[in-house]
């Protein structure tokens, strides 16, 4: 791996998922926090928790990634993510 190989990979461990933006894009798609919570298998307090800044154990947030997906028609590729080193992260 060459040094610009490095740093050109270096901003990914920057940033992680804004699972705020993937709640509230599921939101504005129809999907209330009540179905979100049933589609994935979760209690709703837990999603709200996610939404005010928690993180969810990677099958959950695997799950809700997986949801935002086939709702939105986007790919895991484009979700939502936020720098590590912003006031949301």
């Amino acid at each position: 791996m060459t040094l610009g190989e490095i740093r050109a990979g270096a901003h990914l461990a920057d940033e992680k998922v804004d699972w705020f933006r993937v709640i509230v894009d599921l939101e504005r798609q129809g999907y209330g926090a009540t179905l979100v919570a049933l589609s994935i298998a979760v209690p709703k307090t837990t999603l709200l928790g996610w939404k005010g800044g928690s993180r969810p154990r990677f099958e959950d947030g695997d799950r809700l990634i997986a949801l935002w997906c086939r709702v939105t028609g986007n790919g895991r590729e484009t979700v939502p993510k936020v720098s590590r080193y912003s006031y949301r992260a």
